[in-house]
């Protein structure tokens, strides 16, 4: 886990994109890459490169030749998607020499699932290599992100910390030999506070799909083929599903209001059957890493603190300029 300092501020975004990458290394993949112990880690570095393109290049792969427009602006600063193809590679053929050694996971699972199925179904080597470095990465970015946000609210609503620890501290008092993952699923109020920032800050801060039939919705028609964004964010924020939208509120998630809302107004991981295939995984990572961390430690704000947070619409939301906190024994 992470080890504080107590004297300055830290950034926790810098911190969280660590500790989350070494994890998806490790449990995806079987890679042990100490990357918190790494203060220059190479794979740290490129991974930070490929999310700190500005959004509006985005639009460029919605144009004629933007995609490949994208890749030439991208040579030209330096930033190379082909270091994580070959780091995919690499690992998958490591992986195929070696065996499993007893590991079940994703990369496994991907694997024994290829043998197993037919010519038609099989995915390719470059499929593969698809597949593992989106999982890779929007595995690293998505959860770190969403923790450096959690914490800030944290540090910036101390009544809603002081009773995320009460109940915290409650729930391993009384049952001492429970596991920290058996705690922190059984702690509504967790759930709550982990809702509320996913819905103030949603990583995904907007969704594209792709329309396979005509449809026409009020008065509008959508052509088969036309791109759909769906603006999370917006939704997230929009007062007549949730009053008072800029105020971070965890009860609003308590169940009492369930039922208060339209499924699809609350929306970090997507929804049906196209959503984040890792929504449970993830969910899970941030929770037992804040429940470990609030055991001990509380976050406060500390004069580096940017109140409003700016924030930085690229692949996805993060803080545009880092999360700078202070953590304190407690």
């Amino acid at each position: 886990m992470l080890t504080p300092t107590f004297s300055d501020s830290v950034d926790v975004s810098n911190w969280f994109s660590k500790l989350t990458l070494e994890l998806i290394l490790s449990t995806a993949f079987g890679v042990d890459a100490a990357i918190q112990t790494d203060p220059n880690s190479e794979i740290l570095r490129k991974a930070r490169e490929i999310f700190g393109a500005p959004s509006s290049l985005r639009v460029l792969h919605r144009l004629p030749f933007g995609s490949y427009l994208l890749r030439f602006i991208n040579h030209l600063k330096g930033v190379k998607g082909e270091y994580f193809e070959d780091l995919a590679k690499d690992i998958i053929k490591r992986r195929l020499e070696v065996g499993t050694n007893g590991r079940v996971d994703l990369l496994q699972l991907m694997l024994t699932a290829n043998e197993a199925a037919d010519e038609a179904s099989k995915l390719s080597e470059d499929e593969l290599v698809a597949q593992s470095v989106f999982f890779l990465l929007v595995g690293y970015k998505n959860t770190s992100n969403s923790m450096a946000f959690i914490t800030y609210f944290l540090a910036t609503n101390p009544q809603v910390q002081n009773e995320l620890r009460k109940e915290i501290r409650e729930a391993q008092k009384s049952n001492p030999k429970a596991s920290i993952f058996d705690i922190a699923q059984d702690i509504d109020y967790l759930d709550c506070v982990v809702n509320e920032s996913l819905r103030l800050c949603p990583p995904i801060f907007q969704m594209n799909r792709s329309c396979h039939e005509d449809h026409d919705i009020e008065g509008i028609h959508i052509p088969a083929g036309m791109e759909v964004i769906i603006p999370t964010f917006a939704i997230h924020h929009d007062p007549e599903a949730w009053p008072n939208p800029e105020k971070f509120d965890p009860d609003r998630f308590r169940e009492k209001n369930e039922g208060t809302r339209h499924s699809y107004q609350f929306l970090p991981f997507g929804a049906g059957p196209r959503n984040c295939i890792a929504m449970r995984f993830a969910l899970m990572e941030i929770k037992i890493a804040l429940a470990k961390v609030l055991m001990k430690y509380k976050f406060v704000q500390s004069p580096e603190t940017q109140v409003p947070l700016a924030l930085h619409t690229g692949v996805m939301l993060s803080p545009r300029n880092g999360i700078f906190l202070r953590v304190e024994n407690a």
